[in-house]
């Protein structure tokens, strides 16, 4: 839907709120991605306080009243202001889908610094969204949504097909819970094993699919 008002925006940012309550705050995700046979991974957490660098608006509330009011449904319209470039409203158009990121990414890349403004270490996405990572101490955070082609904004060397996504509690030792793994990948992949050992709880892992394993015989 397009944002023409600062009311239309709200209803969005307030039902998005609610996704990333629900699927995303306070977790940590594992990508785990492949490419010509190399794999690798990274993490990224996710705090209340991100959710307002990926919604496109100003605001005179900092990072974690933001969230609070827009988890409460309390934001107002003197709360916000809407971007004169469009950019407010390309990023609500695609901002429901990133709220299940750990679901729908399927590709992800390091920046290519193709865009002056734009300050990003790494885009995680698909053909049509993106959301950009900021490198904080190892972890990556995030810091923007794009309604864009991640293969648009990531230099082609460094960008690699996700395999894996697994998320946990921010608090947890191991992750725990699988959430995607991409076609002809499975779960005792000998390619992914290494990050599996590391990363992952596989005594007691559960997944949000039936587990693809090898078939012997």
């Amino acid at each position: 839907m397009p944002v023409k008002t600062k009311i239309e925006a709200i209803k969005i940012i307030h039902d998005c709120a609610a996704l990333y309550r629900n699927n995303l705050t306070g977790k940590k995700l594992l990508f785990i991605t492949i490419r010509n046979n190399g794999v690798a991974s990274f993490e990224s957490l996710f705090m209340p306080r991100n959710f307002l660098h990926l919604t496109g608006v100003a605001t005179r509330l900092n990072g974690d009243l933001f969230y609070q009011a827009a988890v409460n449904n309390r934001l107002s319209t003197s709360d916000v202001t809407l971007a004169t470039d469009g950019k407010t409203e390309q990023k609500l158009a695609i901002l429901p889908q990133l709220m299940s990121i750990h679901y729908t990414a399927r590709m992800v890349g390091d920046y290519d610094n193709s865009r002056p403004l734009l300050i990003a270490d790494k885009f995680a996405g698909t053909v049509t969204t993106a959301m950009g990572f900021i490198n904080m101490n190892g972890i990556y955070i995030p810091n923007t949504a794009l309604k864009l082609d991640v293969r648009e904004i990531t230099a082609h060397a460094t960008r690699h097909r996700i395999a894996a996504i697994f998320i946990k509690p921010r608090d947890d030792d191991l992750y725990k819970r699988l959430t995607y793994i991409a076609k002809g990948i499975t779960i005792d992949d000998a390619a992914i094993s290494v990050i599996l050992q590391e990363k992952v709880n596989m005594a007691n892992l559960i997944a949000d699919f039936p587990i693809p394993k090898k078939t012997i015989g």
